[in-house]
């Protein structure tokens, strides 16, 4: 520290240091400016955005935060703190520093970028891509070679992900059922609660949506290879609807029944739970189909397998992931399987 020197002239000799890329020689003049003049905004605001460049994401928002109490109305400070809140991982809270910014400056086409990035990773995909679009136009408009490239470049990237997206999610669905299906195959009463929270929160239902696909197409096949006799008027797409009243049956009534016992869980889980329980009911479904060639023995040892495996699955589904007490799941499969039973009895007769 010299001595004569003012805040202004250690907030000169930062910017010229920062200017040659000595970025650690900068944050103390910076650092100095502000101790002469404690409420020297320009400072603050420099130093927050140098500490980013340096990886100090959480020194950056205590910067912006000063700066903020100092004057509310910042649009760098609230630009640096979204910056400074991605990089830590709060993308939600990020998103929320670039809006005030843009509120601000509507025309602030670096936070329209960033904040579109947010958007991205949060998987909000229309509003990402109206944010990327949005900071494509204000770069070019705005004369910013270098940003409308990299802007471009990411919303083209974007669009051909979003192009593929359904590919992927089919893939990611049929990957996460077969190893959720193994965990818990053989062991529904052990295996079902790791095989649930293995998924996270966006995997769950289209696990739970292609069990029930499964056990849809079990029964379909099931009716075509020897009960056509019984429903000869059943069209495909009847019996595509019969098919799947089981499914929907069971995860309502496991949504009531939480509602009644006021436990825990999710509309997730409850269709996790209704997918799981069907499976062996479609093999039964498949295996009837069948019954003549497989003899009365082997079915009769069929069904009584897949009972027990459906109940069993029922009952580790309903404490383990509707979070029903014991006694209170004792009570309820039961009449939760009676309900679906003739739920999907009353959907038969009518088509």
């Amino acid at each position: 520290k010299k001595a004569g020197m003012s805040h202004q002239d250690f907030y000169v000799r930062a910017v010229a240091k920062a200017l040659k890329i000595d970025y650690r020689g900068a944050v103390a003049d910076y650092t100095q400016a502000i101790e002469l003049n404690p409420s020297f905004i320009e400072a603050y605001l420099k130093r927050g955005e140098i500490l980013y460049k340096l990886g100090d994401a959480r020194g950056t928002l205590r910067d912006c935060n000063q700066a903020l109490s100092l004057n509310p109305n910042l649009v760098q400070a609230h630009y640096y703190k979204g910056r400074a809140r991605y990089r830590l991982g709060y993308t939600q809270a990020a998103i929320e520093a670039y809006t005030q910014a843009i509120n601000q400056e509507p025309d602030y086409a670096q936070a329209y970028y960033h904040r579109g990035l947010a958007y991205k990773d949060l998987e909000e995909r229309s509003q990402a891509s109206q944010d990327l679009q949005q900071a494509t136009t204000l770069f070019r408009e705005q004369g910013d070679g270098t940003g409308y490239q990299l802007a471009q470049e990411t919303l083209r990237i974007f669009n051909r992900t979003q192009r593929k997206l359904p590919i992927a999610i089919v893939k990611t669905a049929l990957s996460d059922t077969l190893k959720t299906f193994q965990l818990f195959a053989l062991n529904p009463v052990g295996g079902m609660l790791p095989a649930f929270g293995r998924l996270d929160q966006r995997r769950i239902a289209p696990v739970a949506i292609m069990f029930a696909l499964i056990f849809d197409c079990c029964f379909i096949c099931g009716v075509y290879l020897g009960w056509q006799d019984l429903l000869p008027q059943a069209s495909l797409f009847r019996l595509m609807v019969v098919g799947i009243v089981p499914f929907i049956s069971l995860a309502t009534l496991s949504r009531i029944a939480r509602l009644i016992c006021r436990s825990s869980g999710s509309w997730a889980g409850d269709l996790f739970l209704a997918g799981a329980t069907l499976l062996p009911a479609g093999f039964l479904a498949l295996a009837s189909g069948i019954s003549q060639s497989l003899g009365v023995q082997a079915m009769i040892a069929i069904a009584v397998f897949a009972s027990c495996y459906l109940i069993l699955t029922l009952y580790s589904g309903c404490t383990q992931i509707a979070n029903l007490s014991e006694q209170a799941a004792t009570l309820l499969i039961p009449m939760m399987l009676l309900v679906s039973g003739w739920c999907f009895y009353l959907v038969l007769q009518i088509l």
